[in-house]
C-alpha cells in the first residue's frame, strides 16, 4: 500500500500511545477488582499483538519485510489480526461481566 511517509510512524505511535493510556486508565479504574483488571490487561496485550499483525500486513514494504508469497502472508496476517482482535473483545466483555457480577 502507498502512504505518506508520516502516516506509518504516526499510526504505530498512535496505537501505542492510546494503548498505554487505555492500560493506565483501566488499571486505575479496576484497582479494587483484581480478576477484572487481569482480564483487562489481557485485552490490551492481545489487542497490541493483533495490531502487530495488521501493521505487518499494511506496512510490510516500509518495514522491509520480504515475503515469499505476499498474498498468502498478508492473508495469514489479517487472519491472525482478526482472531486476536476477537480474543481481545472477549476479554473486555468478560471484564465488564466480572464488574457487573460483583455489583449485584
Amino acid at each position: 500500500m502507498s502512504f505518506e511517509a508520516e502516516v506509518i510512524p504516526l499510526f504505530i505511535g498512535g496505537v501505542l500511545v492510546v494503548s498505554i493510556m487505555e492500560l493506565i486508565v483501566g488499571c486505575v479504574f479496576l484497582k479494587d477488582k483484581k480478576i477484572a483488571r487481569k482480564k483487562f490487561i489481557l485485552h490490551v496485550i492481545t489487542m497490541l499483538i493483533a495490531f502487530v499483525f495488521l501493521v505487518r500486513s499494511m506496512f510490510a514494504n516500509w518495514l522491509n519485510i520480504k515475503y515469499n508469497i505476499a498474498s498468502i502472508s498478508n492473508s495469514v496476517n489479517i487472519g491472525l489480526f482478526g482472531i486476536l482482535w476477537c480474543i481481545s473483545v472477549i476479554c473486555v466483555v468478560s471484564c465488564i461481566q466480572e464488574c457487573l457480577n460483583k455489583e449485584n
